[in-house]
């Protein structure tokens, strides 16, 4: 069996002369052709990722990353072997010019490989795309989130009667497609570590309200921009365990709509000790707060409940 999670780079010419932007949902069509959903489990997370949309390069040359995330059932069709067969995506017609692997490891090896001699303790992370967070109010309503708390930021395990039957983002790939033996005890003690990381500002690189256009005329609300996030205490155990939950962070993406592009992240690992000590966090508030509109950004064309900022520290459960 092939390793997984497996991520390509691509390098795509297009060959129309005139088009409309390439938006998410044409993007997301096209990978909905070639990695297919069965029917029961449309709603579902999906076994992909795809991070971010096709980039211009000039010259009628763009650059995609996607990445496959089961680590039993192989993609069933390899971008690989798509090599010089346009693709219709929207109104473009793009021809694969090359196809790289660039991440190739079982969830084994990235789980439990050694990390070398430096624990890592710390993380600069930024945005590529918007990220979109969302949780459901008492009546069912789905509220936006602009704020990186850990339980949306690596996402979420769900259980039912004792067992996983499911999950999203980093932590959600461990659960559905690592080994059970082992995806149970790397949840737990990164259950325990997280209770231990700290986030801090990132200069340049302020939290901030994003929009962004998606099918339909609908505004997807989400945020944008960059933090730091340190381990300022645990084993080595738990900074491996950290380690690895970063790399899985920039591999699965963060957030709702990770299969249309959305949640792409860069993360930037620094191997350093000088986080050993505490940092200080701004306490949780008891109450979230509006989050101002940018000045001369449109208004969502569907209503929507109000997004919503928490200034919260790292903690809580990451199982729903």
């Amino acid at each position: 069996m092939l390793p997984v999670p497996r991520r390509w780079t691509a390098i795509l010419r297009d060959l129309a002369d005139t088009a409309r932007p390439i938006r998410p949902e044409d993007c997301h069509g096209l990978l909905n052709r070639w990695w297919p959903q069965p029917p029961e489990e449309h709603a579902a997370a999906k076994r992909w990722s795809m991070n971010g949309w096709p980039v211009p390069l000039g010259d009628h040359l763009y650059h995609w990353t996607l990445t496959w995330l089961d680590d039993d059932v192989p993609p069933p069709v390899d971008p690989v072997d798509l090599v010089g067969e346009p693709q219709r995506i929207g109104d473009h017609l793009l021809e694969p010019l090359s196809v790289t692997r660039t991440f190739d490891h079982t969830y084994e090896q990235v789980l439990t490989a050694p990390r070398g001699p430096s624990a890592l303790r710390s993380a600069e992370v930024r945005s590529r795309t918007p990220v979109v967070m969302t949780t459901r109010d008492a009546s069912g309503e789905r509220i936006p989130h602009i704020w990186p708390h850990p339980r949306r930021l690596f996402g979420a395990v769900h259980r039912s009667g004792g067992g996983i039957v499911g999950g999203s983002g980093a932590v959600g790939a461990v659960a559905r497609f690592a080994p059970p033996d082992l995806a149970e005890h790397w949840l737990e003690l990164v259950l325990e570590g997280l209770a231990q990381v700290r986030r801090s500002p990132l200069q340049g690189q302020d939290l901030r309200l994003a929009e962004h256009r998606h099918a339909e005329n609908r505004t997807v609300l989400g945020w944008q921009g960059g933090f730091v996030l340190d381990l300022v205490g645990g084993d080595r155990g738990h900074a491996d365990a950290f380690a690895a939950l970063l790399e899985l962070l920039e591999l699965a993406g963060a957030g709702k709509y990770t299969a249309q592009g959305f949640g792409s992240l860069r993360v930037d690992t620094v191997t350093s000790d000088r986080f050993a000590t505490g940092v200080p966090v701004a306490r949780a508030r008891r109450s979230p707060h509006r989050v101002a509109r940018p000045a001369g950004s449109r208004r969502p064309a569907e209503p929507r409940s109000h997004a919503v900022a928490e200034a919260e520290e790292f903690g809580g459960t990451l199982f729903d």
